[in-house]
């Protein structure tokens, strides 16, 4: 239960800092989103995580620095990486695009051809601080994902991984979770590292509920999404898919600590009981 963290990011260090003390007891994963850069909480993450065991990763200013378009913000991008890589991190991750792309078939070689043009200058720089590249999946589809990895290793980039979340897969994909499994045990088979955004939603907005806000609402029960599983057994399933991969509760800070203990809870029991994933 060690690859279930938490994901922050650096803005109010009185919410955060509560959740990095107990990363830090734990020993578990820790995500930092690079978004407000305010300086109290950029002290914190300076005085704690450098140097800690922690398996650190920091989450890049997606709103400038996703891969569409990136070249032009080279500047902005090189200082992310290197906050990152002076806070300990050992991987960075960031989206396609700011917006969902057109979908309309005939563009889809252009739209490909400048997320590798974005791709190749972002691994250019993170390779030469040291840090691997993972990919989110935000307002498309899984095809569209298959295919841009596809197109990864076309062009001599496969060393790019993936950042798989779990609430974005509900709301803009039509597939299921199971067609998800299956593409993340693609991914992980070709040696592609995965990690893992969890949290929840009522299906509609990528609201970044808390499985205990989710339950006091009514909202973990099998869905669409999750098929014959309820919210819990989809983390189950997901947990025993990819055990070495690294997942963080993207949640409200206030409530990260005590979602996760409930989370993983939930989880032990299962196990305990001799449940199978999704049982």
């Amino acid at each position: 239960m060690k690859t279930f963290g938490f994901k922050i990011v650096e803005r109010d260090r009185g919410e955060i800092e509560p959740v990095v003390r107990q990363a830090l007891a734990l020993d578990c994963p820790l995500e930092v989103g690079l978004y407000f850069g305010e300086a109290q909480a950029l002290s914190l993450l300076r005085e704690c995580l450098p140097g800690s065991s922690l398996p650190i990763m920091a989450h890049l200013d997606h709103r400038r620095l996703s891969l569409y378009g990136l070249e032009a913000n080279g500047e902005a991008l090189c200082a992310q990486l290197e906050l990152a890589a002076g806070l300990g991190a050992r991987y960075v991750i960031t989206h396609v695009s700011s917006y969902p792309m057109t979908p309309r078939p005939e563009r889809q070689g252009e739209v490909l051809e400048r997320l590798m043009t974005g791709l190749a200058f972002a691994t250019e720089r993170c390779r030469g601080i040291g840090l691997a590249l993972h990919i989110e999946n935000t307002y498309h589809g899984l095809d569209f994902y298959r295919r841009f990895f596809q197109e990864t290793a076309a062009v001599g980039l496969g060393a790019t991984h993936f950042c798989f979340d779990l609430g974005h897969a509900k709301i803009w994909s039509t597939e299921g979770l199971q067609d998800w499994l299956g593409f993340l045990t693609e991914l992980d088979l070709e040696g592609r590292r995965i990690h893992c955004h969890l949290h929840a939603n009522a299906g509609l907005n990528d609201d970044h509920l808390s499985f205990l806000a989710a339950e006091r609402k009514g909202l973990t029960g099998a869905d669409g999404f999750t098929g014959a599983w309820d919210d819990y057994q989809a983390l189950n399933a997901l947990a025993m898919a990819l055990p070495a991969a690294f997942k963080v509760f993207e949640v409200p800070p206030a409530e990260a600590v005590e979602n996760r203990a409930h989370v993983l809870a939930r989880l032990a029991a299962a196990r305990s009981a001799g449940a199978p994933p999704g049982a």
